[in-house]
């Protein structure tokens, strides 16, 4: 299915990244490593001596870039060219070693990522902990078919019967040439459509997929939804304006799965204001993202390193007053370590009204936005706050635990597969397992869904089994082809 285009959205111009904005970047701090700092209220550090999240900032930065606009039949995408030009200068800014490319056809696009993932394993053997990230953007047609992602070369009409055979696999062309178990950050950004062209009518065969190891997959849209593009060669996507500029206005303390959530709200919000204008009804796209980090990665050039790395001041001018900084830092350690989402929600408001505008402010959003989305989550499945409090487990399970309460569905459900497992320091539980599938189900993970539905199938639950069953379909997962008999 063809990329879609607002052909009646006008060509707004773009508003510049003016000098005052890019200025902001060089007198923002960044967080310390957790490790450092006193964590009075952190319930693990207590029982462990350890924190609950490493945080790390990568120094090997590289990035593969590839705007393909150039497509027959009319269905050219106008931006690609401007993304790939916008996202090099504000990677180059951080620092990336930068390689991009326009109009690939399938031949070349093979090539370069082979040479690519190549480079990239190269640098990993050699890197310290956390100290490579590496970026992979690209702006283009893609489709879904029978719950694959693909990426349409250049030259290949994505409606055509040879599309299929000449796109590229996302998972397997793609992600796999990445190096997965070397100590850094692997991020995927797919700019490009998530449909189906051959389905006309029936069970769409749309796919979530879980991002390998090491990896952050952000896509433009979520399964089964067009991403849009204006047809001005002026304008960027609206995904890529959003990444973007929260690229540009990031001050190095913002984890960077944290930016991404930032960019899919605001791309969200851009895309409905276009619609609005236009007056058009149809579904707005939003973006989604799966995550399999252990850890915070935070980007940072050496100019922001630098300013770190200064003796920070007693006092400190937040909103035109002076403030402790003090209580900020140890307000903020409170925070990270709640437990609790409708805590965590009155903790970030209280910050916010008390220190506006602090380098925390950013996460403090996000924070807020997730807190509520897993207060709800939790209130859908029936599940007591009490399934929060556990002081089990090991490192990767207390890190899922606190990205899981701010709204993670993937770390939901690694946490659901380590009581199914007995795996991350805790004991195998099967009603843990159960509660942890629904806590992610609710949370918009499509395969928590159907693997519940499994688990309900099983005890002969059949109304469970199937209401799960369609929630999965509904979040866009396609079961694998063992449960034809169910209808498949």
């Amino acid at each position: 299915m063809r990329r879609g285009r607002l052909a009646r959205i006008p060509n707004a111009p773009e508003a510049p990244c003016n000098a005052k904005r890019r200025s902001l970047l060089l007198g923002g701090g960044a967080g310390l490593a957790l490790g450092s700092l006193p964590i009075s209220a952190d319930l693990f550090a207590q029982t462990t001596g350890e924190p609950i999240q490493d945080v790390y900032v990568p120094r090997a930065k590289y990035a593969l870039l590839i705007g393909n606009r150039d497509y027959p039949n009319r269905k050219d995408i106008a931006p690609a060219h401007k993304n790939v030009r916008d996202l090099k200068d504000v990677l180059e800014y951080y620092e990336f070693k930068v390689s991009d490319y326009r109009d690939l056809d399938a031949e070349a696009m093979k090539r370069t990522l082979a040479e690519f993932g190549a480079q990239m394993r190269m640098v990993g053997e050699s890197a310290l902990p956390g100290g490579v990230a590496v970026v992979f953007y690209f702006c283009g047609h893609g489709f879904q078919s029978a719950g694959r992602n693909y990426l349409v070369p250049a030259g290949v009409d994505p409606s055509s019967e040879k599309a299929l055979t000449q796109s590229l696999r996302l998972t397997e062309d793609i992600l796999g040439t990445f190096p997965q178990h070397y100590p850094g950050i692997s991020i995927a950004l797919i700019d490009a459509c998530r449909t189906d062209p051959s389905v006309r009518k029936g069970v769409d065969e749309f796919n979530q997929i879980a991002a390998p190891e090491g990896m952050l997959v952000f896509f433009a849209t979520r399964a089964g939804r067009p991403a849009l593009a204006p047809i001005s060669p002026d304008r960027n996507t609206f995904f890529a304006g959003a990444v973007i500029d929260a690229l540009r206005d990031a001050n190095g303390e913002t984890p960077i799965d944290d930016l991404f959530r930032i960019a899919a709200i605001e791309c969200q919000a851009r895309v409905k204001a276009e619609f609005d204008k236009a007056k058009l009804t149809i579904l707005p796209q939003f973006p989604e993202s799966t995550v399999n980090l252990r850890g915070k990665f935070k980007i940072r050039n050496r100019q922001l390193e630098l300013d770190r790395s200064k003796p920070r001041p007693k006092m400190t001018l937040q909103a035109g007053k002076q403030v402790d900084f003090t209580k900020i830092e140890e307000r903020w350690q409170v925070i990270l370590v709640t437990l609790r989402p409708a805590r965590l929600i009155r903790l970030c408001e209280e910050f916010e009204r008390d220190f506006p505008g602090s380098e925390f402010s950013q996460q403090i959003k996000v924070n807020i936005i997730g807190a509520r989305q897993a207060l709800e989550s939790q209130r859908s499945a029936g599940l007591s706050s009490d399934l929060f409090d556990e002081p089990a487990g090991d490192k990767g399970y207390r890190d899922d635990l606190i990205k899981a309460l701010r709204g993670d569905k993937d770390a939901a459900h690694r946490i659901a597969i380590a009581y199914r497992d007995g795996t991350s320091g805790v004991v195998a539980n099967p009603r843990r397992t159960e509660q942890w599938l629904r806590f992610a189900a609710e949370l918009g993970n499509g395969i928590a869904s159907w693997e519940l539905s499994e688990i309900y199938n099983q005890s002969g639950q059949v109304g469970d089994a199937a209401r799960f069953e369609k929630k999965a379909l509904d979040l866009g997962y396609r079961p694998p082809p063992r449960l034809a008999t169910r209808g498949y």
